[in-house]
């Protein structure tokens, strides 16, 4: 089906469209001169009386009225003479203009603006042409000669007469040249290829005369139309005469000679749209064809126009860098600069796939040219970032480097380097959609590479992959966050994104390695992965990293007591079984260096100062009750061993807390405080215990159970004493009574304990409670309490001791009367009530009532 004619009308009716419009919009302006050719006054004139009459109206309606209602104020009219101006005369609301693209705007331009026909008609006579060839050659109609040397004639004529024409509005000459540019690569192509009328030789220099022709006159007319006109011509004479068959070499050296004048026209003007055109058309008729065509066969006549087609464009990324007359003076065309390495090196890659490490050579190779550049242009001003840029491009290519060496495929890796370098260099030039383009980018690398990777015996290519993307992610979120105030609200997010999925694949991917090291690999790889983070801060002073470390503890205290499975065997924990210890020693030393580095970086310093001292404590205890479970000792020396650590622990803080520095008080309040608070409710605890140290013979106070829970409310009180200047009056009263009330509930534990061993009866409530031995001994004993309570209340002037000690010698009597006196036939119930009743007499004579404090003071006045 012949499809041309269908076009060109297709095409003739857009033109006749685009004019019918353009005469609708010429009667709208001359409309609009008519309508203000009148003079200003006049115009002036009949706009106040339009706006004057309705409210004059309005103003008379009022006048009237106000005639016939006197008492009405003079306010209310004028407030309603401002209403009816604000109803019916409303501001005109402003436009907002949006900018449109510039690849919108530039095509808009072309087929509107200048000479609209010429330019619509020279597309059509150049696609009339090609398809002119391609039919003679198809149908034998004239001799070949006369057709080419006509169009040969026909070419040069469009060129005389567009350089004579070269001053006319609208880029009419500059059209007519580049269409007659682009039917001479035409002609010598067709004459070359299919008829053989010109041998290789001929062809090639007539070539590169057009090239020179091309463009010469592109640079002296500075002439961009006529550049992408001839360049864009030139690369569609193959596409349009191409029969299916012919030589990949004659191809492939006619693009060397059009690139060629694309160089040399880089070498004067800086015209980044013809860069771009002629590096999409090349290298995407390129991997076409090697799609369709390429064999290993081919790979010597192929290799080097890569090699010169790359050698082209890179000279062509440099010297628009150079020479451009923009603003920043180092601008970088990422385009080329980054575009041109990543369809490359997948090229290279096809063509030399067979050779073994091929692909590593090739790596080398790009990475030691780019090096190389960096070297040359690292000093020079314009060129400061483009050889930044040609750094990151060679450090990329060392690192693809090495799995390429154990044969690992590394795409998705690649993609991931080269998304962190578009990001990179985005936000040096501040673009936006290139920004938006290497965040989505990455985001895919690391979503795609890990679906890629067996995760059950994870080779040490396939880790080297991961540390290449977890490295691309983590630069990424470094640069953003150094340029946060360049970034959209929105951007913020990507930050933290990309620094939590660096993180995350870091853990999914180096424990795999090191478990030929240790057992606990995820605790190694905590603990390796925060020093790697302390040398990341201090070479990049990234602020953002040196925060986030402040989990560290959350983390490797997670993973120390997961890899323990303390949450499933709780009483049998061993925390330094096989390496434990030494991760433990890992981690609290890394911890404490962090707490250090980081003193006046963090926000919650202190907080972790006390989580870190809890954390290393309760690692001991368990580790410490670990060893007496294994001893059997008895549930006594069980339960000791949940608490002496931290009691050793509380010991040192309250001793040598005053050589901590500004951490004085956080450690010797709170962190004592916390270990004290445990001790407390251990000592709870252990009032439930009965003393069964080995089976040895039970002595009141002399025994590990009893000394342990003495020496955990001398702690406590000796804490408390030193809170006095920090509590309130109320608070130290509180205080004190909760551990008046626990010395109070251990005597009568110590002699519970006693009688349970001495009278062989059973340590339980119920069997104490009906024990007459034992009602009796603590009715004399809570007796005596209360009065050595009544006494220190004489001797200190404290009203509360003696009415404690009351409250407790009541608490004797009703305990007296509701127990004892059921039984009271019994000799201990009598000896219990004679003692007691003596004991409340001798009180009553000896320690009376303390007066109130406000009487004392009155008293002593």
């Amino acid at each position: 089906m012949h499809t041309e004619p269908l076009f060109i009308i297709i095409l003739a009716f857009w033109v006749f469209v685009l004019q019918s419009k353009i005469k609708h919009l010429e009667k709208i302006v001359y409309g609009l001169k008519e309508k203000y050719r009148e003079p200003l006054p006049k115009r002036e004139a009949m706009v106040e009386k339009e706006m004057s009459t309705p409210i004059q109206q309005k103003v008379d309606e009022v006048v009237i009225q106000e005639s016939f209602e006197m008492s009405e104020p003079v306010e209310e009219t004028l407030s309603e003479v401002e209403r009816f101006k604000e109803r019916h005369y409303e501001p005109p609301k402003t436009q907002v203009h949006t900018e449109p693209s510039v690849l919108a705007t530039w095509i808009t331009n072309y087929f509107t603006g200048g000479n609209l026909l010429v330019r619509i008609g020279g597309v059509v006579l150049f696609f009339g042409l090609a398809f002119l060839v391609k039919y003679a050659t198809e149908h034998s109609i004239i001799s070949m000669q006369m057709r080419l040397w006509g169009i040969a004639v026909a070419a040069i004529g469009l060129i005389v007469t567009g350089w004579r024409l070269r001053d006319r509005e609208g880029a009419y000459g500059q059209v007519l040249q580049g269409l007659g540019v682009a039917m001479l690569y035409l002609v010598i192509y067709g004459a070359s290829k299919f008829y053989g009328l010109l041998s290789l030789e001929s062809a090639f220099v007539l070539m590169l005369l057009v090239v020179i022709i091309g463009s010469v006159l592109a640079v002296i007319e500075d002439a961009l139309p006529l550049a992408l006109f001839a360049t864009a011509g030139g690369f569609l004479v193959p596409i349009l005469t191409s029969s299916g068959d012919g030589s990949h070499v004659m191809l492939f050296t006619y693009y060397v000679f059009l690139n060629l004048g694309i160089f040399i026209v880089a070498w004067y003007r800086s015209w980044r749209v013809l860069n771009v055109l002629g590096f999409v058309f090349t290298f995407v008729i390129a991997t076409v064809w090697g799609v369709l065509r390429y064999h290993s066969g081919m790979f010597e006549s192929t290799e080097p126009f890569l090699l010169i087609f790359f050698a082209m464009y890179l000279a062509i990324s440099i010297l628009f860098t150079i020479k451009h007359p923009y603003e920043p003076k180092n601008l970088v065309d990422g385009t080329l600069t980054f575009g041109l390495p990543v369809v490359v090196f997948p090229l290279q890659v096809s063509l030399v796939h067979l050779f073994e490490y091929g692909e590593a050579i090739s790596a080398v190779v790009l990475g030691l040219v780019y090096a190389g550049l960096y070297t040359l242009l690292k000093n020079k001003e314009r060129t400061g970032l483009l050889a930044q840029s040609f750094l990151a491009l060679s450090v990329v290519f060392f690192t693809i480097a090495v799995p390429y060496i154990f044969d690992a495929d590394v795409s998705v890796a690649l993609w991931s380097l080269e998304s962190a370098a578009i990001i990179w260099v985005s936000l040096k030039q501040n673009k936006v959609i290139a920004r938006y383009f290497g965040i989505f980018l990455l985001l895919v690398s690391v979503v795609v590479y890990p679906e890629s990777v067996r995760w059950s015996g994870m080779t040490l290519v396939e880790y080297l992959g991961f540390l290449i993307v977890m490295t691309s992610t983590m630069i990424a979120a470094w640069l953003l966050d150094t340029h946060r105030e360049m970034l959209h609200r929105f951007t913020h997010y990507f930050i933290y994104l990309f620094l939590v999925l660096s993180l995350m694949l870091w853990f999914m991917s180096t424990p795999s390695q090191l478990t030929y090291f240790a057992d606990d690999a995820y605790m190694l790889t905590a603990i390796i992965g925060a020093v790697l983070c302390v040398g990341v801060v201090y070479i990049l002073k990234w602020r953002l990293l040196s925060v986030s470390l402040q989990g560290f503890l959350f983390l490797g205290g997670f993973l120390f007591y997961a890899s323990k499975n303390m949450g499933f065997h709780f009483y049998a924990t061993h925390p330094f079984e096989g390496f434990g210890l030494w991760m433990f020693i890992g981690l609290v030393a890394v911890q404490y260096l962090l707490l250090s580095l980081y003193d006046k970086v963090w926000t919650y310093v202190k907080a972790l100062h006390l989580l870190t001292l809890w954390f290393v404590v309760s690692v001991l205890t368990f580790e410490v009750h670990y060893h007496v479970v294994q001893l059997h000792a008895g549930e006594s020396m069980t339960l000791i061993s949940w608490a002496i650590v931290a009691l050793i622990f509380t010991v040192l803080l309250l001793k040598f807390s005053k050589y901590l520095g500004k951490y004085q008080k956080t450690y010797f309040d709170i962190g004592a405080g916390g270990l004290l608070l445990f001790l407390a409710l251990w000592e709870v605890r252990a009032f439930m215990v009965p003393a069964d140290f080995l089976g040895m013979v039970y002595f009141p106070l002399f025994n590990p159970i009893d000394l342990m829970q003495i020496a955990v409310l001398m702690l406590l009180g000796y804490w408390t004493f030193k809170q006095s200047t920090s509590w309130s009056k109320e608070g130290m009263v509180q205080l004190y009574g909760v551990l008046a009330g626990l010395t109070w509930v251990l005597l009568t534990v110590i002699f519970a304990r006693y009688v349970h061993a001495s009278q062989e009866i059973a340590y339980t409530a119920i069997a104490l409670w009906h024990s007459s031995y034992f009602q009796t001994g603590i009715s004399l004993l809570w007796s005596g309490v209360a009065i050595l309570s009544m006494i220190l209340s004489k001797v200190f002037t404290q009203r509360i001791l003696w009415l404690g000690g009351f409250g407790l010698l009541i608490l004797v009597v009703l305990k007296l009367f509701f127990v004892e006196l059921a039984n009271s036939g019994t000799i201990e119930r009598i000896v219990s009530f004679i003692v007691v009743g003596v004991l409340l007499l001798l009180i009553g004579y000896f320690v009376p009532m303390p007066p109130e404090e406000k009487k004392r003071a009155v008293k002593k006045k």
